[in-house]
């Protein structure tokens, strides 16, 4: 494949960005690849797995050249980041990120950069509960949806070279309203979140004759609560930032329990099998 960007900065060298950088170094896509982050350790390992080049420590460092910036930090830290990058940055570079929550990142890069340095909003919907370099794979991406969230204000260039970038790694791109899309999120992916990290906490503060619970959980239980493994700022700033979808949700999934439990407590078997029906058959639909 044909080089696309020179020199690819990848601010946060995690999962996702790690991955990438894999694929698209394996791909050909960028003759460079740059990380950054305050964590040299986790960088040193992108390294060694030929993730990157070189890194750097100190936004001020990121080199003039750069053509293409990804963000790839906790979304909360993405905005002021970028402030600290813009100004050294060339005009033309191309500045995305790949958030879970894309309304307030995409209005306020917008407010925030000139339209010489040309913003994308991002969201491939890959990875798990694993963080930091090491799991990175150049993989990742192949099949899966990664949305990008234009506005009328994004440059129509970018977004084209966006959507083949992406495509090349192997996503599927969806192009989506940056509001329709943290809707969507906080339903399908913010919200189960909130709920296993709260299943999981309700199971080590509930005593049952002095039993520690967790020697008993099977692997239903594990299985359900795996993604309470993810980094916790990570999903903490998610919450923030689309607390008005995900408490949405949460209202909504807690009136859910509600009538589960009355059900339970009346002993209305036939109307508690119908709502596991229901939910058996929304589960089979799922691709």
């Amino acid at each position: 494949m044909a080089v696309m960007f020179r020199r690819m900065v990848i601010a946060g060298v995690g999962l996702i960005g790690g991955s990438l950088a894999l694929a698209a170094r394996k791909r050909g896509l960028v003759e460079e690849v740059i990380g950054y982050g305050r964590g040299e350790k986790n960088l040193r390992v992108a390294l060694k797995k030929g993730m990157i080049n070189s890194y750097f420590l100190r936004s001020h460092e990121i080199p003039f050249e750069t053509d293409l910036l990804v963000l790839g930090t906790p979304v909360r830290s993405t905005v002021p980041l970028m402030e600290e990058f813009m100004g050294s940055l060339h005009p033309g570079c191309v500045v995305s990120d790949v958030g879970s929550v894309k309304a307030e990142i995409v209005r306020d890069m917008e407010k925030l950069l000139p339209d010489t340095l040309p913003f994308v909003g991002a969201h491939p919907i890959a990875g798990g509960e694993q963080w930091g370099a090491a799991p990175a794979r150049a993989d990742l991406f192949i099949g899966q949806r990664c949305i990008l969230t234009p506005t009328r204000h994004t440059d129509r260039a970018a977004l084209k070279k966006l959507k083949s970038f992406w495509r090349k790694v192997g996503a599927k791109v969806e192009i989506m309203d940056p509001q329709l899309h943290d809707r969507i999120l906080g339903v399908v992916s913010h919200l189960p979140h909130v709920l296993v990290y709260a299943l999981v906490n309700l199971l080590s503060r509930t005593k049952v004759d002095r039993v520690d619970l967790k020697e008993y959980c099977g692997g239903g239980f594990k299985d359900f609560t795996r993604i309470a493994s993810s980094r916790p700022e990570l999903w903490r700033d998610i919450c923030l930032l689309n607390r008005e979808a995900v408490s949405g949700s949460l209202a909504d999934y807690i009136k859910s329990l509600e009538r589960m439990n009355r059900l339970i407590r009346k002993g209305q078997g036939a109307l508690l099998e119908r709502e596991f029906a229901s939910a058996n058959e929304t589960r089979r639909q799922m691709t």
